[in-house]
């Protein structure tokens, strides 16, 4: 498979990585507007200067390329993604799917129309062993079914990025940082949020300009109720990517704790459940869902159409924030998805 990446920040030079190590996979092109990035990214890759391009339209039209990874900064996401499908294309994008749900309706819309292409979104945080052996747990009844839940991120996330997009960005913990959480929620309960209530918070110490701080309380399907709190500046204290996570049922509580161990508590006792094996872990996983959902020609764990359920708690979440009052995200899924 042919692989187009646009993007060559740091996700850009993952996936670089990723499809240079997958026999499977070969280097079509690369995209970047700032050509000396383009320069420094494809000598250290190797890339042919042909098959640099500083504008995405040229890099999806004379690379031959199969496929685009899009790992651009999200506020151009959609146009990128609409691009390439509409070229027929199979597209896996970082993650979050869009900026809005009415940018997610349009992808939508374009990804149907382009019935032969394949549309995925990363959300790698679903493939790594611990995340994995908790979401088995679930499925397997350890608990039985989950009715609460409480999710805790803390980290300092000083990472710059190209033209400091993020740094300006309204929301960037929701966009970037959250859509990660809500989504492996979604994976480990099997429910769907229908509600958010959320306040957002900005510490005097903040580099970020936006919000990058937030604690909300999430209403899922079933009468679950999740409590949620997570900080890109944290102080002191500080949680792993994936969060500690605690779900809770009539059989005990689960716990994906700070040392990346699932733990089963129950009268009295303490078990630990091992993590997953796998072959391949994360982005790696992610790439070889996309090409067995294009060999196969299936749809892959986190089509577009699974994934706008994901982006739709950003969006209430948000909403939330700047109104100060609970939203309502089933609707949101709804309008995005045509039903």
């Amino acid at each position: 498979m042919r692989f187009l990446i646009l993007g060559l920040g740091f996700f850009g030079r993952n996936w670089l990585r990723e499809v240079a190590a997958c026999p499977e996979c070969e280097v079509a092109g690369i995209v970047a507007k700032h050509r000396d990035l383009l320069s420094t990214v494809g000598d250290e890759f190797k890339v042919p200067a042909a098959r640099r391009y500083a504008v995405i339209e040229d890099g999806l039209d004379r690379s031959g390329a199969q496929a685009a990874i899009v790992a651009l900064p999200e506020m151009v996401h959609k146009a990128a993604i609409v691009a390439a499908l509409e070229r027929g294309l199979h597209v896996l994008t970082e993650k979050p799917l869009t900026m809005d749900m009415a940018e997610a309706a349009e992808v939508v819309r374009a990804a149907r129309r382009a019935r032969s292409s394949i549309l995925m979104v990363d959300q790698n945080y679903r493939w790594r062993p611990h995340t994995m052996a908790l979401r088995r747990a679930v499925r397997e009844g350890r608990i039985g079914r989950v009715v609460s839940a409480s999710y805790e991120f803390r980290q300092a996330i000083v990472r710059t990025t190209t033209d400091a997009w993020r740094e300006e960005m309204p929301h960037p913990y929701l966009h970037d940082i959250a859509v990660h959480h809500f989504d492996l929620l979604r994976a480990c309960t099997s429910l769907e949020c229908a509600e958010i209530v959320a306040h957002g918070a900005r510490p005097p110490w903040s580099w970020y300009r936006g919000v990058p701080a937030l604690d909300a309380i999430l209403a899922f399907d079933q009468g679950l109720s999740a409590s949620y709190t997570g900080s890109m500046v944290a102080r002191g204290f500080s949680t792993p990517q994936d969060g500690i996570i605690t779900l809770v049922g009539e059989g005990g509580t689960l716990r994906l704790e700070g040392d990346s161990q699932v733990r089963w508590y129950r009268d009295g006792q303490v078990e630990v459940i091992p993590p997953e094996a796998m072959s391949f872990t994360d982005t790696a996983y992610a790439l070889r869902e996309f090409l067995a959902a294009i060999r196969e020609r299936r749809q892959p764990e986190t089509n577009v159409e699974d994934n706008v359920r994901s982006l739709a708690m950003v969006a209430a979440a948000i909403t939330s924030v700047e109104q100060r009052r609970p939203v309502a995200v089933t609707p949101l899924v709804a309008n995005a998805l045509g039903v």
